[in-house]
């Protein structure tokens, strides 16, 4: 009996062949079991539907970028090394683009919670990427860096899909520019967080400041503390 794993790969790989040969809405379960010679109630065990197929497609490749990675690349400026990323993603996307673009053309036939999910799926997968490409990504600034890296591979993707030179220089060049344009933005909102930070920092020392400047001193008894201290004696005298 296949494993768990080779199931799930049967079932995409059967997915995006169908997909390549009909349209997307038209591809049932019942046609990509079929497909890839797996019971119906084995399908049902590892998937939730087409969505879930290509949701798990997608780590798939994500997978396979990750697995190539050389840890020579690290030398190289960020700009380039995510270049290099993301144009390995599409070398590993290329014999899937006739299904891809079935799907694309359908909007993946997804609902709206399939939707959010495909979009929580790419986010992660562009959060790995700017990783491997040794981008910092916690953080408010690292989160709006993988929504601008989401939205700009979204634009690029589809680049790719209509791209049909020999080495895909057009789509190269195109992601080059996208990204040059980010990184002035991304210098921006590493200035602006700077100074922002360094304002914070300037009003917590000054409430800082205030708050011990109006707080009591402890080195002299109030008057209370003195009755008290008086009405102790006098009851220890008595």
């Amino acid at each position: 009996m296949p494993t768990k794993k080779d199931i799930s790969n049967l079932l995409i790989d059967a997915a995006l062949k169908l997909a390549a040969e009909r349209n997307w809405p038209d591809v049932t379960m019942i046609d990509i079991a079929q497909a890839a010679g797996v019971s119906v109630a084995d399908c049902y065990d590892h998937c939730n539907g087409k969505a879930d197929l290509l949701r798990q497609f997608v780590k798939r490749v994500d997978r396979a970028v990750l697995d190539d990675l050389d840890t020579e690349d690290f030398n190289e400026p960020g700009h380039d090394r995510l270049i290099a990323v993301i144009m390995a993603r599409f070398d590993m996307l290329l014999e899937y683009r006739p299904a891809l673009r079935s799907i694309i053309a359908a909007r993946g036939d997804m609902g709206p919670t399939d939707s959010l999910r495909a979009i929580k799926s790419y986010f992660g997968a562009m959060r790995w990427m700017l990783e491997a490409a040794g981008f910092r990504t916690s953080g408010l600034h690292g989160s709006m860096r993988v929504a601008g890296m989401t939205a700009i591979y979204a634009k690029t993707f589809r680049h790719w899909l209509d791209d049909d030179s020999s080495d895909f220089a057009p789509t190269m060049a195109y992601l080059d520019r996208e990204l040059s344009q980010a990184a002035n933005w991304d210098r921006q909102v590493e200035k602006g967080f700077g100074r922002a930070s360094r304002i914070c920092g300037k009003i917590t020392d000054r409430c800082r400041d205030f708050s011990m400047k109006k707080s009591p001193k402890h080195d002299h008894d109030t008057p209370m503390d003195n009755t008290a201290e008086h009405g102790a004696t006098g009851a220890a005298d008595r």
